[in-house]
């Protein structure tokens, strides 16, 4: 089974993402320079989450650990930054189904990255 992924966004478009679950890949430069992969379920969805990851990214406050991360590593720049997404069309809502399933993704692209490259995404910790 192939996760797809939307077509990759500028982050000054971030603001029109979904605000359901899924996951979502932040990309640096151009569009297949994936810096961090994460996930997320939660009731304000993937719109939210991105905006934590912005605040984290560009102050270095706590607040989501992958932008923390990227605060360190690339100074709070995010002016040249895409994300992706893969949502759960057809998957459901119930938690026993979302959770595992969102779970899943994620990992999934994350050691599809590593495979490739041999190492996690640079914001990535886990």
């Amino acid at each position: 089974m192939e996760l797809s992924l939307s077509n990759p966004m500028a982050w000054a478009e971030r603001k029109t993402l979904p605000d359901s679950a899924g996951v979502y890949v932040i990309a640096r430069g151009k569009p297949d320079n994936t810096v961090y992969i994460g996930r997320t379920w939660g009731a304000k969805g993937i719109r939210n989450r991105i905006r934590t990851f912005n605040r984290s990214a560009k102050t270095g406050l706590k607040g989501h650990a992958g932008g923390v991360t990227f605060h360190g590593v690339f100074n709070g720049d995010t002016s040249d930054l895409f994300v992706s997404v893969h949502l759960l069309d057809g998957i459901g809502v119930k938690p026993e189904i979302l959770r595992p399933y969102i779970a899943y993704a994620e990992r999934r692209l994350i050691w599809e990255y590593v495979r490739v490259h041999g190492r996690l995404p640079v914001c990535n910790s886990e």
